[in-house]
């Protein structure tokens, strides 16, 4: 699991661009904001423990303001400008994949009802 904390209500969460259950901040559907994408992703794993980020949570639970490190958001913001943010969705991959599937069955159904109907006409 890559523990992280939202940085709207310091809710411990699941990946630092996963929507928050909380309080529903969704940094990676937050557009061009990379500097609410880089906190995000600063109060992760990747930049602290869990038991750092449990305390951070803490602190935002309670409306104490948090220090940021400015040179590592910069480097943040400058790096998340030149990458893809990975597609996070609640839904599941199987139910397009689902939909996907039985509407390509019921394509070639028609297709051969066609096929059938066009040939027993001549």
């Amino acid at each position: 699991m890559n523990f992280a904390v939202c940085v709207g209500c310091g809710e411990t969460k699941e990946g630092a661009f996963t929507p928050c259950e909380g309080c529903g901040l969704d940094p990676a559907r937050a557009g061009t904001d990379r500097m609410l994408q880089a906190r995000s992703l600063l109060l992760s794993e990747r930049f602290y423990s869990e038991r750092e980020l449990t305390e951070l949570g803490r602190k935002l639970r309670q409306g104490e303001p948090l220090a940021y490190d400015t040179q590592k958001l910069t480097e943040l913001v400058e790096e998340l400008k030149t990458r893809k943010l990975p597609v996070v969705s609640s839904a599941s991959p199987g139910c397009s994949i689902l939909t996907w599937g039985i509407l390509g069955m019921l394509g070639t159904l028609v297709a051969g009802l066609g096929w059938l109907w066009w040939s027993s006409r001549a």
